[in-house]
């Protein structure tokens, strides 16, 4: 019998306080909970993060809350990006214990600032908990677009972690399409330039999946010339002629289109010509292009030259064929387990309004995860899990975590 209580609300006001204040109230009437000692809440970026962050403190209480801004929410029955939405979680339990703490200085240094979240992390128990939810800013600086660098926050965490961890999983909070900005709550702080770190432990366990979307588009190609995450070359070449070369001339209206059609993709599995294995291939997404010396701009760090990878095309059959064998496989893994809430960390990109897909992927979540327990999500800027060893900063995918008791 499961003790746990756990609830999920939605709200859609143009009111920030208004929006807030519904959706908490809901969300602890559906748990019917007289106290949340973890809340997760999420809000549109037309929402002032300061007000509506105030107002669901004042229904859930003061114990750990994380969160923040979103493009978009997903819970059991609703879904949208419109920028009023409003999502929040609660989960009251006196056996599963939450611990949140957070660290500025993300524009200076991300991986200095994941190493210092990751020692507090670590003195305050890491080792023994079951999961670590790891929630950043996305958004260095709009104007010129500067990312931060997840696979660098993530470098760090690991490194102050030093040592054996749980999972860590979580994903980059964005405001909206046009990259504006970004906040991140933290207890009753709603910063920017922070990271929050929150530990789950005691009676419970973590499941995970992840849902891909891309194809192969291409052979093999070596980057040759890559300064950061701006790869400059490809087997010699600007890199956007070698794109160009793939996709066909014309095929984007301009530049920046390309990060709509396609992706860098690194294959990671043992035989490089083997069946595609999209469980095999991290892909990077691309950020920006620049016409004028043909370099293309990715939304990390993490390849290096010599790095081998394929152009990669997005697929809409194949991102909802995955999104249905995600939740497959998470539901098979808590077929004996009580699970009491759902998260689902989906890229902004896989919404059908950005990708044109003939439906909502985060529909097949909500039919197949949410009509068995409660269920939160947002549209990110990255995601974060486990994957292929360790975890990895991943670029549109989804990322769904599932809490079980006992």
């Amino acid at each position: 019998m499961r003790t746990v209580k756990s609830g999920v609300g939605y709200w859609n006001s143009t009111e920030s306080c208004e929006a807030g204040r519904r959706a908490a109230e809901k969300a602890m009437s559906d748990a019917s909970a007289e106290r949340s000692d973890f809340t997760v809440a999420f809000c549109g970026g037309n929402h002032d993060p300061i007000d509506f962050l105030k107002s669901v403190r004042e229904v859930v209480g003061n114990r750990v809350l994380i969160g923040g801004t979103a493009v978009g929410v997903i819970t059991n029955e609703k879904s949208s990006y419109g920028g009023y939405e409003a999502g929040v979680a609660v989960v009251s339990s006196d056996s599963i214990w939450f611990d949140a703490v957070s660290v500025g200085g993300l524009t200076e240094s991300e991986e200095a600032a994941g190493q210092r979240l990751g020692n507090m992390l670590q003195r305050k128990g890491a080792d023994e908990s079951k999961a670590i939810l790891l929630f950043y800013d996305s958004v260095k600086n709009p104007k010129p677009l500067a990312v931060n660098l997840a696979s660098q926050l993530i470098r760090g965490v690991e490194r102050g972690l030093d040592g054996p961890h749980a999972p860590v999983l979580g994903g980059g909070m964005l405001r909206d399409y046009q990259w504006s900005g970004s906040h991140v709550f933290a207890n009753d702080q709603a910063m920017t330039q922070h990271a929050v770190g929150v530990m789950i432990s005691g009676d419970c366990n973590v499941h995970h999946a992840i849902s891909h979307g891309c194809e192969p588009a291409s052979d093999y190609h070596t980057i040759t010339n890559i300064e950061g995450p701006v790869v400059r070359e490809l087997d010699g070449r600007p890199a956007l002629d070698v794109i160009e070369d793939i996709i066909g001339p014309g095929a984007a209206q301009d530049w920046q289109q390309y990060s709509l059609l396609v992706t860098l993709g690194a294959n990671y599995g043992n035989d490089p010509y083997g069946v595609y294995d999209e469980n095999e291939y991290v892909n990077r997404l691309i950020a920006a292009a620049n016409p004028d010396d043909g370099s293309v701009v990715l939304f990390e760090s993490d390849f290096g030259p010599g790095e081998q990878v394929q152009v990669m095309r997005r697929s809409n059959e194949h991102m909802l064929e995955s999104a249905r064998v995600m939740s497959s496989d998470v539901l098979t893994k808590t077929t004996d387990k009580d699970p009491f809430l759902a998260l689902y960390i989906d890229c902004a990109g896989r919404t059908s309004g950005f990708s044109g897909a003939g439906q909502e992927e985060g529909a097949i979540v909500q039919e197949m995860v949410g009509s068995r327990m409660p269920l939160l999500g947002f549209y990110s800027g990255v995601e974060i899990a486990p994957f292929m060893g360790g975890s990895r900063a991943l670029d549109w995918t989804g990322v769904l975590i599932v809490l079980s008791e006992g």
